[in-house]
């Protein structure tokens, strides 16, 4: 009677053992049901990063500088490695008394959290003077897909004289950020 009972629950084991193995090649699933039947296509990865309308028309492959024009302010910013860092400004500050001209930046790591720092920055302004000496900012921590926010001053230039800065780069990391025709704003 044991002989029995074992060969027959070993032949339901044999009959039954080919769909128990056939899941154990998806094991997450992640194939698709359709119409009674399994998709072979695969998922789409879905990413937290924004992706701007001006970056997907149009995008060259072999281009490795995206432009994105902030529709708020109508300013050119060229970054070089958009994948790893967003660049946004937020305002351009000119003091009338000190005739010094503060930036403030936003600006969202999508790589891996480090100690990014902002360097070789250089402006020029209208009268064709460059500006390259500012109050560098150092050492600033940064996590994944979080804003932050840098600002610091620059020039010494007469307000009347200078209405915007034609254009304006600094590294932030390893991306080179590029921007033009920037109003300022004199207070």
């Amino acid at each position: 009677m044991k002989k029995c009972f074992l060969l027959l629950s070993l032949f339901v084991v044999s009959l039954f053992a080919n769909q128990c193995f056939a899941q154990i090649n998806d094991p997450l699933n992640q194939s698709k049901k359709v119409n009674e039947g399994w998709s072979s296509q695969p998922e789409q990865v879905i990413s937290k990063k924004k992706n701007n309308v001006s970056e997907n028309k149009g995008k060259d492959e072999n281009k490795d500088k995206s432009e994105i024009i902030n529709s708020q302010k109508k300013i050119k910013i060229t970054n070089t490695n958009p994948d790893k860092i967003s660049v946004e400004l937020v305002s351009l500050i000119g003091n009338r008394a000190s005739q010094y001209v503060e930036i403030t930046i936003k600006f969202i790591n999508h790589d891996v959290n480090e100690k990014m720092s902002i360097k070789d920055f250089v402006a020029y302004n209208e009268e064709g003077n460059e500006f390259s000496d500012y109050y560098p900012v150092f050492g600033i921590s940064t996590f994944t897909d979080v804003p932050v926010k840098a600002s610091w001053k620059f020039g010494k230039m007469l307000p009347n004289k200078n209405s915007k800065m034609p254009a304006m780069s600094f590294r932030i990391g390893d991306c080179t950020i590029e921007m033009r025709d920037v109003v300022i704003e004199w207070r």
